[in-house]
């Protein structure tokens, strides 16, 4: 990133999804940290080619796009490609793409490190891989990938799972999942700690891995979330399924998939070390039964 002539002037960052979880959280968790001055440009006017001037007359530093993870999962990413492309041509400008561990099929048996290729041929995958791909083709950017995000606002799937609890309903799920939640309170620690780090001149790019430690399955996290609740709600004793294949032959010959990350790349390059995520959410589901 550019050093600026005042090394005491903010880091101008012009973030792509402030409405977004990570992008509303990476606002709300910096506000009294002045080293960072953020631009936040609505949605319409990023992908409105027409209104690029308007962009063209912003200055930053580095842009955030906390946008893909949402866009992946609607039928205009198209525009949202056509974005990022714009940014990469604005080589003043590095870019650091917020990914996800989806991207990959989880039949390693290990965690995925960074030099793994992304392999998973669902809609949502291809939609973030074709994402990255135009973010890497600017070897000065970055892209961040991290694993299951959750922050206990909005449609969070701990926020549901709390719903259901409360509402005496018995919860199934298929557990054919392996993986390592994140707080997003975590993960914008880590952007914060990269973004400073590259503007006053770590050359880092490419892409790297973050999550919390611990892996654990589907099923184990939403008994970890009903074990929490019961801390705070004696009443918190609803049954936890897994639900199996129809036919006992083929549950026995499925497998666990393993969306889980590497994450030794992103300590050795910024000496960003991986947290636990079991307090993080005891204090979230608390702070949920406080204001329930």
């Amino acid at each position: 990133m550019n050093t600026t002539p005042d090394i005491n002037a903010p880091i101008r960052i012009l973030l792509l999804g402030s409405g977004t979880e990570v992008g509303s959280s990476l606002l709300s968790l910096s506000k009294e940290k002045s080293e960072f001055l953020w631009l936040c440009p609505d949605e319409s006017l990023l992908l409105d080619v027409a209104r690029r001037e308007e962009l063209d007359a912003m200055q930053f530093d580095v842009v955030i796009d906390a946008l893909s993870l949402r866009y992946a999962l609607q039928s205009n990413d198209e525009k949202l490609l056509a974005t990022l492309r714009y940014f990469n041509e604005r080589a003043s400008a590095p870019l650091m793409m917020i990914s996800s561990a989806r991207v990959f099929s989880g039949n390693k048996d290990a965690a995925y490190a960074e030099t793994d290729e992304p392999d998973s041929t669902e809609p949502y995958a291809q939609a973030l891989i074709a994402a990255e791909s135009v973010v890497l083709s600017n070897p000065d950017n970055i892209v961040l990938r991290t694993g299951w995000l959750f922050s206990g606002q909005g449609d969070d799937f701990v926020c549901r799972t709390l719903g259901l609890i409360q509402d005496g309903v018995n919860l199934a799920y298929k557990d054919d999942l392996i993986g390592s939640p994140t707080p997003v309170s975590d993960l914008v620690r880590v952007i914060l700690s990269m973004v400073n780090q590259r503007h006053y001149g770590a050359q880092n790019k490419g892409v790297y891995h973050y999550c919390c430690a611990e892996e654990i399955s589907w099923i184990r996290l939403v008994e970890a979330i009903l074990a929490t609740s019961g801390q705070f709600d004696p009443k918190a004793q609803v049954e936890v399924e897994a639900i199996g294949d129809s036919f006992p032959e083929a549950q026995e010959s499925s497998s666990m998939q393993r969306q889980s990350l590497s994450c030794r790349k992103v300590f050795n390059h910024f000496g960003i070390k991986q947290r636990p995520w079991r307090s993080k959410l005891r204090n979230l589901v608390k702070e949920l039964y406080k204001t329930s």
